[in-house]
């Protein structure tokens, strides 16, 4: 039912309080979804396309000790119209892991179209697929751009397991209201099948507590064992896209982040759409598709009229949906913790404005008898929240019986929080994504200390020219001046070994894969600095040929082209572009925003969601710019965009309106964007075809043409021609 926040107890402020140390410990994951903390200090990650991988951080060690074969979207494939958000997903030890090895792993099964959740074995420290026990199978559509998975995956205090599904619906059709269609032959667009349904497994957070051969269920979830038309497994229902779940270490309240949908604002379809922080200090139903925020009700539309029907009450829900398998009368729903729309929320201000994607926990006790306390003592019982988009992390301090008593800003973070974990000794481990939102390929792992902490040292390394095979400190030192000792450390396999210590070491030919140095000071977390000594393997090459072989070409001409390889390109993947570059010999081996207003692009979460040459979630800016290039009212539409939101231009996937965004920010923005189109044309969708050169920038004199032609899971064909 719906519950009013006693909000003349809160306290809201937007003081962060010191900034937090952030040391990088290992980078270049490849979609990194999710971390966990072993006893021993080790991290365990998984990347999306099946890699598990274990890292030391007190050598900096990155060992890949298993890649589990799932289904999932692919660099070789991203036009793919299925498994948008399909992959290894989630981690969880086992409790007793220090003992028995074992760990729970929620994957897309890669020919079976259903969501896995097993436990497996290591074995000599690697992933033994062969000791995979399958606990609990989610059937899961993967066609008509259906998404949200959810699949976090953690322990308690008292070893229940959580897993957190997702709806397993397509939201575009909706017009980012509620997707509750029920239309026959709608099935993707109806979350009244999943999320509201008590006989299903999407759209809830699962509890359940495994043993030697599969799992009990635990008593206090949300329908007891046996109860017609439901699932037994069932703690929480009523979920859209619960991303990211965290337990309280003392007393198993459940926190997670709720996605929502997109609706920029209200209409007589349904309330504007709001991200969640949620609590669960019982098993319940938190309302979706049904209601979303603090239970704001959506009307049951008719989807053949478009016309909305009778309001959900939020005391007395039910689904009368034609695809739901379990109870007509629902639990009562319960009210989201924190709720925050695109624009300013009026109940949580300090949330801010723009797009968002919400992420919660760990939970923070203050514990003197540890080596570090990331907040006061006075933030003790403090609940940690987050968001991808925005880039941020919140404390919410919470009082008796779990209520929020403050809500404060604490910490600005560069990219994509995707993870973060409390470790034993009271520091954070944070998992950044990285900057684009497939094949992203610059995922890093973060120590996160508090600001009073001696700080780590800093090294840098360098291959010897004259000496094959051996390495040098180029410097190391301490920003309190302490003593540093300097170990090497070589990477073999799934292991390391200690070569010695000292400012430079020499190694065999062939001996490993890759060459670290440890800067310790005895104080604090060791700093490392690494060089690679393997190269991947080499993708198929692209060749670019032109018509005739001109030695130069002007302005406004045309020419023929032809692209070959061993084995020809899908065309329809295939771009080819034709960028001037002037005569300076300044060239940034790209298009790219001057520095001021690439700080403007930055500060405003552009990035979030757009790069400036490749393409993340939004389009690229310089296709955006060709494809407005010559329209006089290009920078107007724009705007309208940009404020307003929207999607279908460029995909399903819509933009969030930039409500934050000042018009003047907007207008110096957009510009630069159309900007990025001069000297450049483009042409995609074929193998062999005529390019026609951009007409002549003011002013430009001599320079060269750089063609280029590109196609997934190819190497770029790259050459220069001096321009008329």
């Amino acid at each position: 039912m719906r519950k009013t926040l006693p909000l003349v107890l809160l306290s809201l402020a937007a003081a962060n309080a010191a900034p937090l140390q952030k040391q990088t410990i290992a980078g270049g994951f490849h979609d990194p979804m999710s971390i966990t903390v072993a006893p021993d200090g080790d991290i365990y990650l998984v990347e999306r396309e099946g890699k598990l991988l274990r890292i030391r951080p007190g050598t900096g060690g990155v060992f890949e000790i298993g890649n589990l074969t799932v289904s999932a979207l692919r660099s070789t494939d991203p036009k793919s119209n299925s498994a948008v958000e399909d992959g290894l997903q989630g981690i969880a030890l086992d409790p007793d892991f220090a003992k028995n090895q074992r760990i729970y792993l929620y994957y897309s099964h890669p020919e079976k179209l259903l969501d896995r959740l097993s436990r497996f074995t290591l074995k000599d420290g690697k992933l033994d697929v062969s000791s995979e026990l399958v606990l609990i199978d989610v059937p899961s559509e993967r066609h008509d751009r259906i998404c949200h998975h959810g699949g976090s995956v953690q322990f308690g205090p008292d070893g229940l397991l959580y897993l957190s599904i997702g709806d397993n619906t397509n939201p575009f059709d909706s017009d980012g209201y509620a997707p509750i269609d029920n239309r026959e032959n709608r099935l993707p667009w109806d979350a009244q099948r999943s999320a509201g349904n008590t006989n299903d497994l999407r759209g809830k957070i699962l509890r359940i507590r495994p043993t030697e051969t599969g799992y009990d269920i635990p008593p206090g979830n949300l329908f007891p064992k046996g109860t017609p038309k439901t699932r037994p497994e069932i703690y929480v229902m009523g979920c859209r896209n619960p991303f990211r779940i965290s337990i309280d270490p003392k007393n198993s309240t459940l926190y997670w982040g709720e996605v929502g949908p997109d609706a920029s604002k209200p209409s007589d379809k349904g309330p504007a759409g709001h991200d969640e922080v949620n609590q669960a200090k019982a098993a319940g139903n938190f309302g979706w598709p049904f209601l979303v925020g603090d239970n704001k009700p959506y009307p049951i539309v008719d989807f053949t009229t478009g016309k909305p029907g009778r309001m959900t009450d939020p005391a007395k829900p039910q689904n009368t949906g034609i695809r739901n398998t379990g109870l007509t009368d629902l639990p009562p729903a319960q009210s989201a913790f924190i709720w925050y729309p695109y624009d300013e929320s009026p109940e949580f201000p300090v949330m801010g404005k723009g797009g968002r994607n919400a992420m919660a926990g760990p939970v923070f006790y203050h514990d003197s008898g540890r080596k570090y306390n990331i907040l006061d003592k006075s933030d003790d019982h403090t609940l940690l929240t987050y968001d991808w988009v925005r880039a941020k992390i919140w404390k919410a301090k919470l009082g008796n019986g779990e209520k929020l008593v403050r809500l404060e800003s604490f910490d600005d973070l560069s990219k994509h929080p995707m993870d973060m974990e409390m470790a034993a000794d009271g520091s954070i481990w944070l998992l950044d994504y990285g900057t684009e939102w497939w094949f992203n390929k610059n995922g890093s792992l973060i120590h996160v200390l508090p600001e009073s902490a001696n700080r780590p040292p800093q090294i840098e390394i360098e291959a010897v020219a004259d000496k094959p095979l051996t390495y040098t400190v180029k410097s190391a030192t301490d920003p309190e001046n302490d003593p540093i000792t300097v170990t090497w450390w070589l990477t073999t396999g799934t292991t390391e070994r200690k070569l010695g210590s000292g400012k430079s070491i020499t190694i065999e030919p062939n001996s490993g894969s890759e060459i670290r140095a440890v800067a310790s000071d005895g104080k604090s977390p060791n700093a490392v600095a690494r060089i690679s000594l393997t190269q991947e393997a080499a993708a198929p090459e692209l060749k670019l040929s032109l018509d005739g072989d001109p030695k130069s070409l002007g302005f406004g001409e045309s020419v023929g082209f032809k692209i070959t390889a061993e084995k020809s390109p899908d065309a329809a993947q295939v771009s080819v572009r034709a960028r001037y570059i002037p005569a300076t010999g300044h060239d940034a081996g790209g298009p790219q925003f001057p520095a001021a207003i690439n700080a403007l692009v930055t500060s405003n979460l552009c990035l979030a969601c757009h790069q400036v040459d490749v393409t993340s979630v939004g389009p690229a800016y310089v296709n955006v710019a060709l494809k407005y290039r010559g329209q006089a009212d290009a920078l107007d539409k724009l705007k309208a965009k940009v404020k307003a939101g929207g999607g279908g231009v460029w995909g399903e996937v819509p933009m969030p309106p930039q409500i934050a965004l000042k018009d003047e920010d907007a207008d110096t923005i957009l510009r630069a964007v159309l900007g990025l189109a001069e000297g450049i044309s483009e042409t995609k969708g074929s193998n062999e075809g005529k390019i026609t050169l951009a007409p002549k920038p003011a002013g430009a004199e001599g320079g060269a043409w750089e063609f280029s032609a590109e196609a997934p899971g190819y190497t770029t064909a790259k050459f220069r021609i001096p321009a008329k």
